[in-house]
């Protein structure tokens, strides 16, 4: 297949967990752009948190957030913030059951309580620090994702009560913060819109990815490349497995299909 985009998540994909890209990494990012191959950067993350990235790569087409908010060559083209019904719905329950809230709008983050153990566990390998949500933040601003910090067991609740949003954890290794979109918002949804952009067929794009956040977007795409790491279920959705982040497992998936 003749792929015209090759499509990144970030972390633990580009970005082994807990450390930088690699050199091997930023390496096969740049022969893709020399073989006039696009790039684009899909993230749960927000663009504040991924300005690093963007600047190390040289990316300009990205989409945030999960998919609610995408960038074409540095300009937004797509935006869907949650309603401010929904985010009442669950700042209430999130009030009644003491679960903290951080609330990411488009150029700005705050939590609802910065000493609860879950929000400084969710925050302390990161070199952004959340500040203090004033009680008309999200409000006043719009919201495009929130993390809700509970114990796993306890998002059942939410999910009841709120189906509008969909609860996906962190990690499945014992992690109490989890991202919270609308249920009808994922990856492939911003990318979809970024495609239709940059003209280029779902069919003919490659996507890497390793969470659960990625499985949408692996199953969009004409080649769907899991990471080593991966869960089972973002596999499953895969078309190949390639190595983990810490083994430069995109530079190995490119090279296994010949891109560079």
């Amino acid at each position: 297949m003749n792929y015209k985009v090759v499509i990144l998540d970030i972390d633990g994909t580009i970005l082994p967990h807990g450390k930088t890209v690699s050199h091997a990494t930023k390496d096969a990012i740049q022969q893709l752009k020399d073989k006039n191959m696009k790039v684009v950067i899909a993230t749960g993350r927000a663009p504040y948190f991924s300005d690093s990235i963007i600047q190390e790569t040289g990316v300009d087409s990205m989409v945030f957030f999960n998919g609610a908010y995408a960038y074409h060559e540095g300009k937004e083209i797509y935006k869907n913030a949650i309603e401010k019904n929904i985010l009442k719905n669950v700042h209430l329950l999130s009030h009644d059951y003491q679960h903290p809230l951080t609330f990411l709008g488009g150029t700005s983050f705050k939590v609802t309580d910065l000493s609860h153990p879950f929000v400084i566990e969710a925050f302390r390998h990161d070199p952004w620090k959340p500040e203090l949500a004033p009680s008309q933040f999200w409000l006043e601003h719009d919201i495009y994702q929130l993390f809700l910090h509970c114990e796993l067991e306890e998002e059942i609740h939410y999910q009841a009560k709120v189906p509008e949003l969909d609860f996906r954890r962190w990690s499945s290794t014992g992690s109490r913060t989890c991202d919270v979109n609308l249920s009808n918002s994922n990856k492939a949804v911003g990318l979809t819109k970024l495609l239709e952009r940059l003209g280029i067929a779902p069919d003919e794009a490659l996507a890497f990815g390793d969470g659960l956040n990625d499985i949408e977007m692996l199953s969009l795409v004409g080649m769907g490349v899991a990471m080593g790491s991966a869960r089972k279920e973002v596999k499953e959705a895969a078309n190949m497995v390639t190595l983990s982040a810490e083994e430069d497992g995109v530079r190995y998936g490119l090279e296994r299909l010949g891109l560079i």
